[in-house]
């Protein structure tokens, strides 16, 4: 894979990392010219898993780092997002939301995996030797 093909990013266990990141993915995906839905929507479920990250998962709050890789895979972008934290499948373990009900009778949370769920075409969740995997696929119809 030539590296035009994959943006590989290391940041620090600190929510002041999210802007950073977010605009090296929009830099890299316009340079080599990502669908504008895979740099919006990369930025937003990068954004909601990254802050349940840094506010939950490391409660010693050391500075661990989170490895993110991003792999065009031609019609669709795969993302890769590793932390060394408490084990947490946000995909089993945080509540569906409820849609239905008047907004102030809802329980707080669950929204933002909620999003990233219907942003993406593809999400799972495993630890793999002491480490969070969480890998997203981004089709280019999921605008």
């Amino acid at each position: 894979m030539t590296e035009e093909n994959k943006l590989s990013l290391t940041l620090k266990n600190e929510l002041s990392e999210i802007p950073r990141i977010a605009e090296a993915i929009t830099s890299y995906g316009r340079s080599n010219h990502w669908p504008s839905v895979w740099i919006s929507n990369a930025n937003l479920v990068l954004d909601e898993l990254i802050t349940n990250t840094v506010s939950y998962g490391h409660i010693d709050k050391l500075e661990e780092a989170i490895q993110i890789d991003l792999i065009n895979e031609g019609d669709q972008l795969v993302i890769i997002m590793e932390d060394n934290g408490v084990e947490f499948n946000p995909f089993e373990e945080v509540i569906e939301p409820d849609l239905d009900s008047d907004i102030g009778d809802r329980l707080i949370g669950g929204l933002g995996v909620y999003f990233v769920k219907i942003l993406t075409c593809e999400h799972s969740y495993e630890r793999v030797d002491n480490s969070n995997r969480i890998r997203l696929v981004l089709g280019i119809d999921e605008e």
